[in-house]
């Protein structure tokens, strides 16, 4: 089983949660849920390591753990276990374990979505298919394909004067 990742936008956390919610209290899958959330699939794209070496790209920076900057928006900050005893008394199902996550992406990684040159998107799909976490198993036109989208989620997101989230499942 792999971790899920889906991209999507909203004004805020508080709203970001209650267009997933759908009536547990939980922050369900944004492409699944329905309801209009402007979402994209990620698959297996997760924001700090392959995302972030697509940032990388299209920044023209070195990737770096951090160049991605999020903001944990669940399981709440307040339920966060302590020590590791506090740890080890969760239950198994808690999302400390098992997710669903919701993170808020920093709005300068939004923006640099937004203002990637749309001319250099192929180049920049191509080099991105090359980086080891994809192992050779991710084509150009996939890559593209994805990073185009997400550019148009940015730019939709930006104009709306909403951030980017990103939900992770088990």
């Amino acid at each position: 089983m792999g971790v899920l990742f889906d991209y999507f936008r909203a004004p805020d956390g508080e709203t970001a949660l209650r267009l997933l919610d759908q009536g547990d209290g939980v922050p369900h899958g944004p492409t699944t849920v329905g309801g209009g959330v402007d979402a994209l699939d990620g698959k297996g794209i997760e924001p700090q390591v392959i995302l972030g070496r697509l940032v990388g790209l299209i920044l023209d920076v070195p990737w770096s753990l951090d160049l991605v900057e999020t903001v944990e928006v669940w399981p709440p900050e307040e339920t966060r276990p302590k020590s590791v005893e506090d740890w080890e008394r969760l239950p198994e199902d808690s999302p400390w374990h098992t997710g669903p996550s919701l993170d808020e992406l920093s709005d300068r990684i939004r923006d640099a979505f937004a203002d990637a040159d749309d001319h250099a998107l192929p180049a920049i799909a191509d080099q991105w298919t090359r980086i080891e976490e994809f192992g050779g198993h991710v084509d150009a036109t996939s890559a593209l394909r994805f990073v185009e989208s997400l550019v148009a989620l940015a730019r939709r997101a930006r104009r709306a004067d909403d951030h980017l989230y990103c939900w992770m499942c088990l």
